[in-house]
């Protein structure tokens, strides 16, 4: 039996719904599962869709969220005759426009659908009543809903999702890429000026949520107390001008780099050029929830301390006092503290840093969540 994924977040746009949607894909077909990818149709796909291992078909997606469900449903057919054996299962790997293709794909393929939650997709249609009603036909369709979190669990039971249709699987990383320090973790901090320096790392689009603005609040108590602190922001997006201002407005331009969007061989340097990650998102109104975060877990997977908020699903991606610390949303204080006891305490780092590796090699790969993933089906008896 195979399994036909719809995923109209997909590489090569980046962003961490993408990278679930590829990963989880390529990981169940590394473990033998048959699979299928219908993604959306954008420039440079030919070399992702060659890596894989498995069929991509691709469909123009612009144009609406109904269109965009009809050509996806539609490629779902044609998916089904590039695999070898009838699908056991279609994989929404969002609700919308993936939940809707899947409604209307699942009659021709006489197969069950399953829908993949990633925390902020309920805000979305707050206040939107269509929106509303089609969330809730699809969440009412689908024989099971995966969370990514636990708190998205909690926002599928919310929502009116039986508990017995909800399984948590988390999100996952390759860890291999983030084993051992590259040979341009040298030349990046010497490109950087970071020689000396105790360096703070997000990384992360530069949307108000993920609260880099926070960490710039937090630098000049941070400074005071090591002085050799500085902090690299990797990721790009419309608070760019706004960052660079706030930075110089608080004396710090000389402290801030602003590297923008890295091209992901370079991401797992950049880790490991930290001592230590930090994301604290925060809730902003009409904007998504984080619903776990994956730039936790590549740190941890390069043996990286990592600060968030106590916010979402950051709960199950840090493992508080295991593998970092949580401190309260836009407490600017309290996340000053937590970097300063991280920076002032080597062996605490140290510490964290490896459970925080420990971790991710025993519950946080991609093959750990793909195993997760295909014995809920199994259960399901998809």
């Amino acid at each position: 039996m195979s399994l036909i994924f719809l995923a109209d977040d997909f590489p090569p746009e980046v962003g961490g719904i993408q990278t679930y949607a590829c990963e989880l894909a390529r990981a169940v077909a590394e473990l033998g599962e048959e699979v299928a990818v219908v993604a959306s149709q954008q420039p440079g796909s030919e070399a992702v869709d060659e890596a894989l291992p498995c069929a991509v078909v691709r469909v123009p997606t612009a144009g609406g969220y109904a269109a965009a469900a009809l050509r996806m449903a539609a490629a779902a057919e044609q998916a089904a005759k590039l695999v070898q054996s009838p699908p056991r299962c279609l994989v929404a790997t969002k609700w919308s426009p993936e939940g809707p293709a899947a409604i209307w794909a699942r009659r021709a393929l006489r197969c069950p659908f399953v829908l993949i939650g990633h925390g902020g997709e309920f805000l979305t249609s707050a206040g939107q009543l269509i929106k509303w009603l089609v969330q809730r036909a699809v969440l009412k369709r689908a024989a099971l809903c995966l969370a990514n979190s636990n708190h998205t669990a909690e926002r599928f039971a919310n929502a009116g999702v039986p508990t017995e249709r909800i399984e948590v699987i988390y999100g996952g990383v390759r860890p291999e890429p983030f084993a051992q320090p590259p040979a341009e973790v040298g030349r990046l901090r010497e490109q950087l000026d970071l020689a000396g320096k105790r360096v703070i790392l997000t990384v992360a689009r530069l949307v108000r949520r993920k609260g880099h603005d926070c960490v710039l609040r937090a630098l000049p108590e941070v400074l005071e107390r090591v002085p050799g602190a500085a902090y690299v922001i990797v990721g790009d997006g419309p608070m760019r001008d706004e960052l660079t201002e706030l930075a110089g407005e608080l004396g710090l331009s000389e402290r801030v780099r602003f590297v923008g969007r890295a091209p992901e061989g370079l991401l797992p340097a950049y880790y490991h050029l930290c001592d230590v990650f930090v994301m604290p998102s925060r809730l902003v109104p009409g904007k998504l929830v984080e619903g776990f975060g994956l730039a936790f877990l590549e740190a941890a997977a390069a043996g990286k301390p990592v600060i968030g908020t106590r916010f979402g699903g950051i709960g199950d991606a840090l493992a508080e006092g295991v593998s970092g610390l949580l401190v309260e949303p836009e407490d600017d204080d309290a996340l000053a503290e937590a970097l300063v006891r991280i920076l002032g305490d080597r062996e605490l780092a140290r510490r964290l840093g490896e459970a925080g590796r420990q971790r991710v090699l025993k519950e946080f790969t991609w093959e750990a969540v793909a195993e997760r993933f295909v014995g809920a089906l199994d259960r399901l008896g998809a």
